[in-house]
């Protein structure tokens, strides 16, 4: 068994060598420009609380020539000296604007509703998107990036800056970006379709046609996302716009992460967008741990013979092959090709923890935000709905407690339901109680948990979450076969009211409030009274 073993994990360590070998060759710098005409570029920079990054990061754009650019800086809410440091800056330097931040509606994101409001403000051909650590190398580098769209089919370009490391924790888990990139996407395919399982791109620097950026709705498609590089590139190869990648070492450099506590919060933010994705969780995690981890394991505990000491020994040569042609590539520590095994462990961990965290509702914060208070606001506007013939199809699913529960149509009593979403759960109680409270048992009520693509691993710990959250039966709707043909889209917490024959009367979205806890009662009232012959139906 040991040699089989061996020999899986050989072919799961040649899988990404392979493939880093072959876009190693496609992975390209951008060419010197040679035209004397490129189009005009918007560099916008969202900024909360980047006092330490933003002079350098506007001084190096400042330094580019060849062109005519601006840079507007969206200042989110910053409590330190951010926006002072712009206004002086813009006080000497008419191309620099500085834009106050507006409060944060409840549906987006942070840095997507900066970056949406500066291109809404941007007068470029280009959009050039970049993060407050990023610095321009100067000379030519914007005029580099802009020529790029005199390619005439291009809507989105975007390259990882050189990553500039100092601490070990840096080393080992920065480079991975490269390794996870080049190892595992085919760019020959990538270019060759607009298919969006291949997408990809670095939030870090990413420049768009304006056209094509409004077009598809920018960062309006990617309003949530805490990984709104990939997310973009989703949006535009849907909509089949042509996205490029290509190497950014030459035109910027970037720190992305300082220290052990900001690479950790940073890579595990969001995990659950990218390599822990439901989809991707388990195929990605059994070829990293398989095919990085194992063999170097296998090898130290001086336990193998033979064949499989030899299989053992060869994924573990291609392992440093791979990070050291990285290493050389993209000019980083040597110390962090020998580290691979440990650094692709800690990668593991680090996103297991990170999906954990979204999947039971307590998602990594950044920036003092975080995503699961961004989802829950979502859906505070109630909205009731008159929704005439709509019925409720007949379903069984499992309870919180494993108790199976099947509806079937007509009923006795009117069916009450309360459905949520990871981030509403919460919200479940405060429309329940007052229903129980003033109906009881004339009434059947029924939590509705929005659980669809999170992976059977965490469905015992999901499942344990909401059972000490609330003591009502709560169904959990693991395959979506009853969410989308009740809910809206997009919701977050929402309750629907349904007649004894299957009609749903009310659907109300949002936070519990007197208002629409009082439409929900009357319609309940009247429906208690109909069944028992003391009123008229009801018209809706």
């Amino acid at each position: 068994m040991t040699t089989e073993l061996m020999f899986f994990c050989t072919v799961a360590a040649a899988i990404p060598a392979a493939m880093i070998a072959v876009n190693l060759r496609h992975y390209r710098v951008l060419p010197e420009s040679t035209h004397r005409e490129v189009p005009s570029v918007s560099v916008l920079i969202p900024a909360r609380n980047e006092a330490g990054n933003i002079r350098a990061a506007i001084e190096s754009v400042l330094h580019c020539e060849g062109l005519d650019f601006e840079v507007l800086i969206w200042d989110d809410h910053s409590s330190d000296d951010t926006a002072e440091i712009v206004r002086e800056i813009s006080s000497k330097d008419s191309r620099v604007r500085l834009i106050k931040g507006v409060p944060l509606p409840s549906e987006w994101a942070g840095k997507p509703f900066g970056c949406w409001n500066l291109a809404e403000r941007s007068r470029g051909d280009v959009l050039l998107f970049m993060d407050a650590d990023v610095r321009l190398r100067g000379g030519d580098s914007l005029m580099r990036m802009a020529a790029a769209f005199r390619r005439t089919d291009l809507d989105l370009l975007s390259g990882v800056p050189w990553q500039r490391v100092e601490t070990l924790s840096e080393v080992m888990m920065v480079p991975l970006i490269h390794f996870v990139l080049l190892g595992f996407l085919p760019f020959q395919k990538m270019r060759a379709t607009s298919d969006p399982r291949f997408a990809a791109a670095c939030g870090q620097l990413m420049l768009f046609r304006r056209s094509s950026y409004f077009e598809v709705g920018g960062h309006s498609s990617a309003k949530r996302s805490f990984h709104d590089g990939l997310a973009l590139s989703r949006s535009f190869r849907k909509a089949k716009r042509v996205t490029d990648l290509f190497d950014a070492t030459g035109v910027a450099v970037c720190r992305m992460y300082s220290g052990v506590g900001e690479v950790w919060r940073g890579f595990a933010k969001n995990a659950h967008e990218g390599l822990a994705s439901p989809k991707t969780i388990l195929p990605f995690s059994s070829l990293l741990l398989f095919g990085q981890v194992v063999p170097f394991l296998a090898l130290v505990s001086n336990k193998l013979t033979g064949t499989a000491a030899r299989l053992a020994l060869c994924a573990l040569v291609l392992n440093f092959a791979a990070r050291g042609a990285l290493g050389i590539r993209f000019k980083q520590p040597l110390s962090g090709v020998l580290l691979q095994p440990v650094a692709v462990g800690m990668l593991l961990l680090n996103q297991w923890y990170g999906a954990l965290r979204y999947w039971i509702g307590k998602p990594v914060s950044w920036r003092g935000r975080s995503l699961a208070v961004l989802l829950f606001l979502s859906a505070t506007s109630v909205q009731g709905l008159s929704l005439g013939a709509f019925k409720c199809p007949n379903f069984q699913l499992e309870d919180q407690s494993l108790v199976s529960h099947q509806v079937e149509f007509p009923r006795q009593r009117p069916l009450y339901i309360v459905a949520a979403t990871r981030a509403g759960l919460s919200q479940v109680s405060p429309w329940v109680k007052p229903v129980v409270k003033q109906f009881g048992e004339k009434v059947e009520i029924l939590g509705l948990a929005d659980v669809r693509g999170i992976p059977s691993v965490f469905h015992g710990m999901v499942r344990a979450k909401i059972r000490d959250g609330t003591k009502w039966p709560v169904l959990m709707d693991w395959k979506a076969s009853l969410i989308p043909a009740l809910c809206s889209p997009e919701f977050t917490t929402e309750v629907l009211v349904i007649h004894p024959n299957g009609e749903v009367r009310v659907r109300i979205a949002g936070q519990a409030s007197p208002e629409s806890l009082e439409r929900v009662n009357q319609e309940l009232q009247s429906m208690i009274l109909e069944s028992a012959g003391k009123s008229p139906a009801v018209k809706r």
